[in-house]
């Protein structure tokens, strides 16, 4: 409580703040309403407060432990201890993987009592988690009084912790390798630093902020960890929306050309998907993601040149259409499928440029089918653009694809020719 007192020439008044009780001398009526105003504005009644979750409240629950352990590809232990003045009844896990809005959750049966231990065990085998992204998770747990306390969000890293793992960073990349080389984990850098500015200015994308590239020992080994994370069969793999690369790169003597090959086809999907959002990544053809990746690494594999070259001899080409859709996980014909639409890419940029590529890139993310964004980017059908290729392939001149592009107008004239001679042939004055 404080009193006090002052003059002011209108008359004496005394007041106490702490009970609001106010004694008015001489000032009449018009001053006692001057006097009410006075107090609202400097003791404003106190707006509407809607109380809000647990945060607000107190509540005798206290979590002493809660923590997660996991092998990668087998399982995940998620742990709690938590006490309370009155019998714990219910608890419940968060779980929330990288680049999935969806949130888990899942009730922990627990024997109601004022201390509980309880453990939730998920078999990864079944439900993996995105490998090499980051899992979110945190507990909430409730007491027979109707008290509540909901723990801080924590984060883990799922990564393969069957390998010990080194890092090393510059610039937006990180590049993790099992073996402590400088010179083997600063080539990865640098091959990474040149492609990423190398394709995204041919693609007009953006640059990611953080790049992440794991250098596996050996492609078993990186096949073995896919499996174990529930993936199919690749020789590599980029996890766009986490910003994460795989690649296999022993260390030995050839890996700078491993290197030059793995690190740019990876860094290229991540760039398609800065380019074309989430959504409009879904669909972008296998042949057109795939190609590009082909297309943009800096020491090609030679392997796929002849491999081409042979089935075109052979006429055992992968046709166009069925190279939409995601390529078969069967090795010989995952090869091919590369093979044909790095091919296929480079053939559109020498015909068309770095614009024909992103007009491609922009209409297949406005949501355009297979057919549909050649047509839009390109003004010629996909069977048309198919032929071009193939030709271009086999030596043929662009004459010889016009003629096939219009064989069905150039037999009606034909015919229209040979109608039209024997009428004229008559006609003619005879000697």
């Amino acid at each position: 409580m404080k009193s006090g007192s002052r003059k002011d020439g209108v008359g004496s008044r005394e007041y106490e703040v702490g009970s609001r009780e106010y004694e008015v001398g001489s000032g009449g009526y018009g001053l006692t309403l001057a006097i009410l105003l006075l107090a609202v504005l400097l003791f404003p009644a106190p707006s509407a407060v809607i109380a809000g979750p647990a945060a607000f409240q107190e509540t005798p629950i206290t979590v002493q432990e809660a923590s997660v352990t996991y092998t990668f590809g087998q399982q995940a232990v998620f742990s709690i201890q938590a006490t309370s003045s009155a019998d714990i009844t219910a608890l419940y896990l968060y779980i929330q993987s990288a680049g999935n809005d969806r949130v888990e959750v899942t009730s922990v049966p627990v024997d109601p009592s004022p201390s509980v231990q309880a453990t939730f065990t998920r078999d990864l085998r079944l439900f993996p988690f995105p490998p090499f992204g980051t899992v979110n998770w945190w507990w909430e747990v409730r007491d027979a009084a109707g008290h509540q306390l909901t723990t801080p969000q924590a984060t883990f890293r799922y990564e393969d912790n069957r390998l010990n793992w080194f890092r090393r960073t510059a610039g937006p990349a990180t590049v993790y390798s099992t073996v402590d080389d400088p010179q083997y984990m600063q080539a990865a850098l640098d091959i990474a630093a040149v492609s990423l500015e190398r394709i995204s200015r041919s693609l007009n994308a953006p640059v990611p902020e953080k790049v992440d590239i794991y250098l596996y020992p050996s492609l078993a080994d990186l096949q073995a960890a896919l499996r174990m994370a529930g993936r199919a069969w690749m020789g590599g793999q980029a996890r766009p929306e986490l910003g994460v690369i795989l690649v296999a790169v022993p260390h030995d003597g050839g890996y700078m050309a491993q290197m030059e090959q793995e690190i740019p086809h990876e860094l290229t999907h991540l760039l398609v998907y800065r380019l074309a959002g989430p959504e409009g990544y879904r669909y972008i053809p296998a042949w057109l993601n795939e190609g590009l990746a082909t297309a943009n690494e800096t020491r090609p594999d030679p392997n796929l040149d002849s491999l081409l070259e042979r089935a075109r001899n052979e006429g055992r080409l992968i046709p166009l259409r069925n190279l939409c859709p995601p390529f078969s996980t069967d090795p010989s014909e995952a090869l091919l499928a590369y093979a044909e639409s790095g091919s296929l890419v480079r053939y559109i940029r020498q015909q068309y440029g770095d614009s024909g590529i992103r007009a491609l890139l922009q209409a297949y993310a406005d949501g355009a089918d297979c057919d549909g964004g050649v047509q839009r980017a390109l003004h010629i059908t996909l069977d048309q653009l198919e032929r071009a290729w193939r030709a271009d392939l086999s030596g043929m001149g662009k004459w010889m694809v016009w003629i096939a592009d219009n064989a069905s107008g150039l037999a009606l004239w034909g015919m229209s020719v040979l109608l039209a001679l024997p009428i004229a042939l008559a006609g003619r004055p005879k000697k």
